[in-house]
């Protein structure tokens, strides 16, 4: 495929979604948020010196300075074949690439460029374009494509849509007299009989109407402008991009080797237009029979949608470790010139297969400022109640700067994931809008890890032949009253049981055996105290402690008994009984179980 190099100096083109003009009424396309002035450099305004530098301006849109590939490699293309001519289908056009001998001098593209502003809600489209060499007078003419237009092997892939802008300009008087015609490509249009000039309304040629009949447009004429261009007539004007003429001096233009304009889009078609190609082209502005010279096509990809997305617990009541509910929210944005239907929206939990999560989709209530609220949960969640629900984003046509927001839930067992949605979106007219996404990661849930243990016990006496011995008997439960299964359940007494076990068996004790959410288990066991304890009812008393493994992300909640420190793989924690005592019998008040009177044991 045959590439144009496009020059931008390091930076970007920032975009600001609505621009409140103060400079001019609204229909001018001179005078306003962009020179006209016959030179590219800034002086007040934005020029195409700014956007090159990738200065801060209000483009929504940049083609970049878009260099002829004779540039590159000692070859240029340019038109070719009796079927290149402008009335014709793209598939119609051929061009081939030869030494820079053609196209003539004068007609031969240096550079071509384009950018699209939003004026107070209207668009305005400015172009421009430099030649090799100057010969005063000159034709260009500006294709603005809805559809995607390429090239490659000698043929144009890509065909025209109704709706397809063509702009002719004619620099006479030596290049101080711009004379300008607009046109749309309408399919329905046939050749009209004569020669013209032929009035607005009516058709031109096959598959063009007349909108702006053509007429003088010089820039700079008082204002009031719809469309307007202007050269570089009587001067060397600076290029502040690399620019070589057939004659004169490195990086400056020589007088009518520069040529800029403006078209208010809006003024003209009552509506703002979505594009997604450019093209410059030389020799034939208005001359439909005649085969184009020159040109430079490159993208221009003026509908833009832009994503962002939040992932939030609004709720974790019904939450499980394997299934996480998050609330997700965000907005889809028209960060660019025409209006635009949001066509679909699907999302990818942690990078895995993209599904249809079945949005709700709100126009937020007025107030709602897309460029902050739509990346703040609570702001979100607000125009979700607030706003005006709609049924088919794709039926809503969404202008310039705003957003429409979305939600949707998504239940994953991916704690904490990050997950990405895409939006697309078309022209109102069709016309292609590349794809959006944006990414979130959902908050870590962390959920409730909780043992309780219970404890009863008795002592006894119990013969060993020859002596009594003390035996003390216990048991009780321990309980998960958690929300996360627990393993590796081990029970220890304190002091030291020489017993213990658990219902049934010892199965909890094994580590890859759970104790389910919700789940108990009841235990038993016994020891022989060492020694005999002070009191008047010879009081033993001990303690249960239940210890198990609880995954990552869970947490005894607040006031728990529950304990937990973080081991490798998960967490470890611990549940202790109540003291729970036993009284053996009653004494004779000496303090002192081994003198005191026989009694009932408790």
């Amino acid at each position: 495929m045959e590439t144009k190099r496009i020059w931008r100096r390091a930076g970007s083109v920032f975009a600001t979604l609505l621009l409140l003009c103060m400079w001019l009424p609204a229909q001018a396309v001179d005078g306003g948020p962009f020179e006209l002035d016959g030179d590219a450099v800034e002086s007040s305004a934005d020029d195409w010196e700014t956007l090159f530098d990738g200065s801060p301006n209000s483009a929504t849109s940049f083609t970049g300075i878009v260099s002829d590939s004779v540039a590159e490699d000692g070859q240029d293309d340019f038109f070719t074949g009796g079927g290149s001519k402008t009335p014709n289908l793209i598939s119609d056009w051929k061009y081939k690439t030869a030494p820079p001998s053609e196209p003539p001098d004068k007609n031969n593209i240096s550079h071509a460029y384009a950018a699209n502003y939003i004026v107070a809600t209207k668009q305005v489209v400015y172009f421009g374009a430099d030649l090799l060499a100057t010969n005063g007078d000159a034709e260009l003419a500006f294709w603005f494509f809805q559809n995607k237009i390429t090239q490659q092997n000698g043929s144009f892939d890509g065909e025209h849509a109704n709706g397809d802008v063509y702009v002719a300009v004619k620099f006479s008087n030596g290049g101080t007299q711009a004379n300008i015609a607009v046109f749309e490509w309408d399919d329905t249009c046939t050749k009209p009989p004569g020669n013209g000039p032929f009035p607005a309304g009516g058709c031109a040629a096959d598959n063009l109407r007349v909108i702006v009949e053509e007429g003088p447009a010089t820039c700079g004429g008082g204002g009031g402008d719809v469309a307007c261009a202007i050269s570089n007539a009587t001067s060397e004007e600076p290029s502040p991009w690399p620019y070589e003429p057939k004659s004169g001096t490195s990086g400056l233009f020589p007088p009518t080797a520069f040529f800029e304009g403006g078209i208010n889009i809006f003024d003209i078609f009552g509506e703002n237009k979505c594009f997604a190609s450019f093209m410059a082209t030389s020799g034939a502005s208005t001359s439909f029979t005649s085969t184009a010279k020159d040109f430079v096509l490159d993208d221009f990809d003026v509908c833009s949608v832009a994503a962002s997305k939040t992932c939030v617990n609004d709720s974790q009541d019904d939450d499980a470790p394997m299934a996480i509910t998050y609330n997700v929210r965000g907005c889809a944005i028209n960060d660019g010139g025409g209006a635009i239907n949001v066509t679909s929206l699907t999302n990818a939990i942690g990078g895995g297969a993209i599904y249809d999560p079945m949005p709700s989709w709100y126009i937020p209530a007025a107030g709602f400022d897309p460029s902050t609220d739509c990346a703040d949960p609570i702001a979100l969640k607000t125009a979700t109640q607030t706003g005006a629900p709609l049924g088919d984003p794709s039926s809503y046509n969404l202008q310039a700067g705003d957003a429409l927001v979305y939600q949707f839930l998504e239940t994953t067992e991916v704690n904490g994931a990050q997950d990405e949605v895409f939006v697309d979106a078309e022209g109102t007219d069709g016309a292609p809008i590349d794809e959006a996404s944006a990414t979130a990661t959902c908050p870590l849930r962390t959920f409730d890890t909780e043992l309780t243990v219970t404890k009863n016990c008795q002592a006894d006496l119990e013969s060993n032949g020859s002596n009594l011995l003390v035996k003390i008997n216990f048991g009780g439960t321990v309980c998960n009253n958690g929300e996360v299964a627990l393993t590796a359940l081990i029970l220890t007494d304190s002091p030291m049981a020489d017993y213990i076990t658990l219902d049934p068996g010892d199965v909890h004790q094994d580590p890859d055996d759970t104790l389910g959410v919700g789940d108990c288990v009841s235990y038993e066991g016994y020891y022989y105290p060492s020694t005999i304890p002070t009191g008047d009812v010879c009081p033993f008393m001990d303690t249960v402690t239940a210890s198990a493994m609880a995954p990552i992300n869970s947490a005894p909640p607040q006031g728990s008994e529950t304990s937990c420190v973080q081991v490798s793989g998960g967490f470890e924690c611990s549940a202790t009984s109540p003291g729970t005592t036993c009284d053996l019998r009653v004494v004779d008040g000496d303090n002192d179980c081994s003198t005191g009177l026989n009694s009932d044991s408790d």
